[in-house]
């Protein structure tokens, strides 16, 4: 397993390569939003205001077959705020995984930290790009691009996720087909012609709870 001094200086590499980020380029060294005024930056920042600690102090035990993650973006980490950047630290369960989904505003490189992942993406053809990553390997997942993660192993496993966006959104596939409101004759010609009870049975797992 790469050491956390491999795993820093692999991080400042990708960090250079993206540094064209999707998202537009600071006129500033930095803009930590104020409290009172998100369109204004603070006057006298200090160095705690460049420190995060949310991925550090995650939870990192995982039962089987489920998934969690700690996100940094702009919202809760101010100091994102112009950089182009975010990260997340997900954990998988044996068996656990990601849904599809996708991010409309960036793109994602993976890190994966302990354990086995198979991560893969569908492009434009429908073509599937899929590979089993051990600690140490990297992969990338383009922007837009409807992919997932999911752990095959025997051990729970640990991935950085590293997006070219301040705040790279996520559109999961099952709530934005099945819990968006959309005619069911819309989702039949979509999915094969699915019949209307197996759709609302669906829909029914995406309702929002009371």
């Amino acid at each position: 397993m790469a050491s956390s001094l491999q795993v820093l200086l692999i991080f400042f590499a990708l960090t250079v390569t993206l540094s064209n980020s999707a998202d537009p380029d600071p006129l500033q060294d930095y803009c930590l939003p104020t409290q009172a005024q998100q369109h204004q930056c603070k006057s006298s920042p200090s160095p705690s205001d460049f420190v995060s600690r949310v991925l550090g102090n995650a939870p990192n035990s995982q039962p089987p077959q489920t998934s969690n993650a700690s996100r940094l973006t702009s919202a809760n980490f101010p100091a994102l705020n112009t950089m182009g950047l975010s990260i997340t630290r997900a954990y998988l369960g044996v068996g656990g995984s990601a849904p599809l989904h996708y991010h409309p505003r960036a793109s994602e490189l993976i890190y994966i930290a302990e354990g086995e992942v198979e991560a893969g993406f569908v492009d434009s053809s429908n073509v599937l790009f899929a590979q089993t990553l051990q600690p140490g390997d990297v992969m990338i997942l383009p922007k837009g691009m409807l992919h997932y993660l999911y752990n095959p192993g025997s051990s729970r496993a640990t991935l950085l996720a590293l997006f070219d966006s301040q705040g790279p959104g996520i559109v999961l596939a099952g709530p934005g087909v099945f819990g968006s409101g959309i005619r069911d004759e819309v989702i039949a010609s979509s999915l094969g012609g699915l019949d209307h009870a197996t759709i609302e049975a669906v829909k029914a797992k995406f309702k929002p709870r009371p």
